[in-house]
């Protein structure tokens, strides 16, 4: 029995080929972005372009899928890669080890033609720019997940199956 067995017996061979052909980009790696990820890649997911500048702390074992006392000072990046690959060997990954904002956005945007964009309202806020408007007057699916970061913490409704759910409904996936 194939791992992805169960996906296929849920979506059917037509849509889990969409998945597994499908170019997710996934921006900011820290309270919801690294579980988004995860789940998207245990979907099938073929291809997927991560991006966060930050290392693992001491602070995000508390909320964190990718932090461990033996990940601390560690790439976010770097750590879920290995994380996904574990998951799925196949699955082709793009690692960027960098903020996205300003001039990075663009260039980004312009690097691959993704099916959906995943990332946090505070990560969306700072990459806001006309080509993020651009791309979504252009249709591209950006998927902002909802956080309540007050008292800096970043507690999250993980609402990517809902929004994975909608999408399908609409015929996108």
């Amino acid at each position: 029995m194939s791992w992805k067995e169960r996906t296929r017996l849920l979506l059917g061979e037509e849509k889990l080929g969409r998945i597994e052909g499908a170019h997710i980009l996934v921006v900011g790696l820290g309270g919801v972005g690294a579980y988004a990820a995860e789940m998207l890649v245990r979907a099938g997911v073929g291809e997927m372009t991560i991006a966060d500048a930050d290392t693992v702390g001491e602070s995000n074992i508390n909320r964190q899928l990718i932090a461990l006392h033996s990940t601390i000072g560690r790439n976010k990046t770097e750590v879920l890669a290995e994380r996904l690959r574990d998951i799925n060997p196949q699955v082709i990954l793009h690692i960027h080890t960098e903020y996205i904002r300003d001039e990075k956005t663009y260039e980004l945007l312009d690097e691959a033609k993704y099916d959906y964009v995943v990332t946090t309202e505070k990560d969306y806020m700072r990459m806001q720019s006309t080509r993020l408007i651009d791309a979504l007057a252009n249709k591209l699916q950006v998927l902002p997940i909802k956080t309540d970061l007050g008292d800096d913490h970043e507690a999250f409704d993980l609402q990517i199956l809902s929004y994975l759910t909608e999408c399908q409904r609409q015929g996108h996936m």
